[in-house]
């Protein structure tokens, strides 16, 4: 795992290289790299339950803050969807690719910002009453925190970015948005690792 996050910054450094041999069409919506973004979100998910489940009892403090995160990947794999918007395209134009149509046009259009409201209140809810946010600024203050991950993540966003507002290169945009995805994955498995650490110590 420690060598995958300097492949993983190499593949961001290189894909402006890499682009032009990539397909224009990977970089519409509803494309080959935005399903493969959910599939990494997924796998993400099934993982994060995963070492959920590996952070001993002793650590519940640890446990529940890995369950904390979960939420986090069906909203970003609800993102990526746009809300569902993708199972109803609208037309198809030869540069820009498929459209969808509105989120209000959709039949549970109007409930999906309500819902999202009341998931946020009930996250922010449980990481304050159980004080879960303190933990990275614990990991910090111990100098266990991920940084290089943590870095190495912003950048890809930083890149996607540029790529889609600046330099007008969607693939780009949508290759570095998986690179985002990896690199949380790497984020909260170093997280996992160290809160086994902690486990280990109380023992």
């Amino acid at each position: 795992m420690k060598k995958c996050k300097w492949f993983l910054l190499l593949c961001i450094l290189l894909s402006y290289f890499i682009n032009p041999y990539v397909p224009v069409e990977w970089g519409w919506e509803n494309s080959v790299l935005e399903w493969l973004q959910v599939v990494i979100l997924a796998v993400g998910m099934v993982l994060n339950y995963r070492w959920v489940r590996e952070v001993s009892y002793h650590n519940p403090a640890g446990k529940r803050f890995l369950a904390w995160t979960m939420p986090l990947w069906l909203l970003i794999i609800g993102r990526e969807l746009s809300w569902g918007r993708v199972f109803y395209p609208s037309g198809f134009n030869a540069v820009k690719g498929p459209s969808f149509l509105p989120l209000a046009q959709l039949p549970y259009g109007q409930l999906v910002y309500p819902l999202l409201a009341i998931m946020l209140i009930v996250w922010l809810y449980i990481g304050i009453k159980y004080v879960l946010y303190k933990i990275p600024f614990e990991l910090v203050k111990e100098r266990q925190f991920p940084i290089a991950e943590m870095i190495i993540t912003v950048i890809a966003l930083i890149v996607a970015e540029v790529a889609e507002h600046k330099l007008r290169l969607q693939a780009m945009e949508e290759m570095n948005e998986c690179f985002v995805y990896l690199g949380l994955i790497l984020l909260v498995y170093h997280v996992k690792e160290v809160l086994n650490k902690r486990k280990r110590k109380i023992l």
